[in-house]
């Protein structure tokens, strides 16, 4: 005999009357947002973190990048500071005479050589450049006498100064400043202040061949300088 299908599930779902005791009744919410009142809030939250974002911008501490650039400035204006306090290149004068357009008193820069002071005083084109050293490095008060080719005087008789008290032209060894002894032939400053070493540590020269003794002058140079010097 098949069971009677429909009946059983009649019988499944017939109603036992306990329905109503499991039924929850579920309280009212205290709080309800509408869409439009969640829509306010959004764009209100919205506009709070963009205004918190660009507080925090403005108010934080500057890059490296920033940092960097005001360090080149300040850098920068220190340099410009420390060299427009810096004095400025000592200034010489010195003498030029003879063969020039332009004789007299001539202002350079220290360390400056003879052939700047004779393109101050513009030289002629027949000076005798050939006896003059136009390397020398000049010193204050140094006198320069240019000459026409030909008539250039022996090494010695062209100069003049407080150590050549007679007139002779010659260069005394023996009282000889150091911006004396350079306007010899061949004597840059180290060389004039090792004749003085010399002369001081022996008690003056007492022959013009003790130069061979001197550092820095060997036969050459002396052959040079023999004629234009003196005790």
């Amino acid at each position: 005999m098949k069971p009677d299908v429909a009946a059983r599930l009649k019988d499944l779902t017939r109603q036992t009357g306990t329905e109503d005791l499991l039924r929850v009744d579920y309280p009212n919410p205290r709080f309800h947002i509408s869409l439009k009142h969640a829509i306010i809030a959004a764009i209100a939250l919205v506009v709070l973190g963009a205004g918190w974002v660009f507080y925090q911008q403005q108010s934080a501490p500057p890059g490296v990048s920033s940092l960097l650039s005001e360090s080149a400035s300040v850098g920068s204006a220190a340099n410009s500071e420390v060299m427009n306090t810096e004095p400025a290149s000592s200034e010489i004068v010195v003498s030029v005479v003879g063969h020039v357009a332009k004789p007299g008193l001539v202002t350079l820069q220290e360390g400056q050589r003879v052939a700047d002071a004779l393109g101050a005083a513009e030289v002629f084109p027949d000076a005798d450049l050939t006896a003059l050293n136009l390397a020398q490095i000049l010193n204050d008060g140094t006198q320069i006498n240019v000459f026409p080719i030909g008539q250039a005087p022996p090494p010695g008789t062209a100069r003049s100064g407080g150590s050549d008290p007679a007139g002779t032209g010659l260069i005394s060894l023996n009282s000889a400043s150091i911006a004396e002894l350079v306007t010899l032939p061949g004597v840059g400053e180290k060389t004039a202040q090792a004749i003085i070493d010399y002369r001081d540590a022996n008690g003056g020269y007492k022959a013009i061949d003790e130069l061979l003794g001197v550092k820095g002058i060997g036969q050459a140079k002396f052959e040079q300088i023999k004629p234009a010097v003196s005790l």
